[in-house]
């Protein structure tokens, strides 16, 4: 039990510093705007300055993810389940498949990243198409409103992220749940007779995997509009080496963060996995699933040519008699 949970050492690590340093940098960027826009909130409900509400929000959303993870991962792992089942009925079986328990810091850590980067990208584009109804953004002179956006925009690329987080973690924790309970399709024996290779693949495997396409593909071009071409091209900060460098180190840093903020909900995952893994394990069952294991492959040998040619004649000779 012990070594079991060593494994969260890092990634729980890694979120406490993670949380740490984002407030402080955050923090460090409102200054950077007060300096400027001294009146400046970013969310408009939330009383004070951008200080406040960066505070506000951290205290609010931390212990949202947990709640959301621990109330809707089940309902929605059912409907999951629920839906792949009636799309899937005419080629896949639905079952339950035996599967290793071993899962280390590293698998925690990986967990992680699709939706971190899915949030990331769902933020920007939510950002970009509400402008000003989730964040306001202050109303300068053009000369002061580019001095704010190397600040400006790495705190509304997070705030943005981890709010869309509450859209994450609710579309990417039933997958872990419906993963861990190891709940599969695979194409029906009748559909192998056809030209059609075996195909097993989980079903939380087959949601992340549509859900996580589209963050592991609009990442690079989100950040690139940010803190590229909007930065240099469409404010006019200065191209310098410097903010090249600042522009590419939010690029790679921000997903980071995000990180640390998903970390919480997938270790708590892994306490709870003994419990919530029976419970869709039945459900998937009264659906119609029934307990396989996994097929081992084994290698061909090929045939030699003497084999071969006998079994040529063999073939011919049964043609032959055939026909007689």
């Amino acid at each position: 039990m012990e070594d079991d949970y060593r494994r969260f050492v890092v990634p729980l690590t890694f979120s406490i510093v993670g949380m740490i340093v984002t407030y402080w940098y955050t923090q460090y960027l409102s200054v950077g705007i007060l300096d400027v826009a001294s009146d400046y909130s970013m969310v408009a409900a939330v009383d004070g300055t951008v200080a406040l509400d960066i505070r506000f929000l951290l205290m609010v959303l931390i212990p949202l993810f947990l709640i959301e993870f621990l109330i809707l991962s089940l309902p929605i792992a059912f409907f999951m389940l629920l839906i792949a089942k009636m799309f899937r009925i005419t080629t896949y079986d639905i079952d339950v498949m035996r599967i290793g328990k071993g899962f280390d810091w590293i698998r925690i850590m990986k967990r992680a990243v699709v939706p971190a980067l899915f949030a990331l990208s769902l933020g920007e584009l939510v950002i970009s198409l509400l402008h000003g109804v989730f964040f306001t953004v202050p109303v300068l002179p053009e000369g002061e409103f580019r001095q704010i956006v190397p600040s400006l925009h790495p705190l509304l690329t997070t705030f943005g992220a981890l709010v869309a987080l509450t859209v994450s973690i609710a579309l990417f924790s039933p997958t872990w749940t419906l993963n861990d309970a190891g709940i599969v399709s695979h194409v029906k024996l009748k559909h192998l007779e056809l030209r059609r290779c075996p195909d097993t693949e989980g079903i939380g495997r087959w949601y992340s995997n549509l859900i996580g396409g589209f963050g592991i593909l609009a990442f690079p071009l989100t950040m690139f509009n940010r803190y590229f071409f909007q930065k240099f091209i469409i404010y006019g900060v200065e191209p310098t080496v410097g903010q090249i460098l600042v522009s590419l180190g939010w690029t790679v840093g921000l997903p980071l963060m995000v990180i640390a903020f998903i970390l919480p909900a997938v270790i708590l995952n892994e306490l709870i996995v003994k419990w919530t893994a029976p419970v869709i394990q039945r459900i998937a069952k009264k659906f119609g699933a029934t307990d396989v294991q996994l097929q081992h492959v084994g290698t061909v040998q090929p045939l030699d040519s003497q084999m071969m040619s006998e079994m040529e004649r063999l073939s011919d000779s049964m043609e032959q008699s055939d026909k007689q």
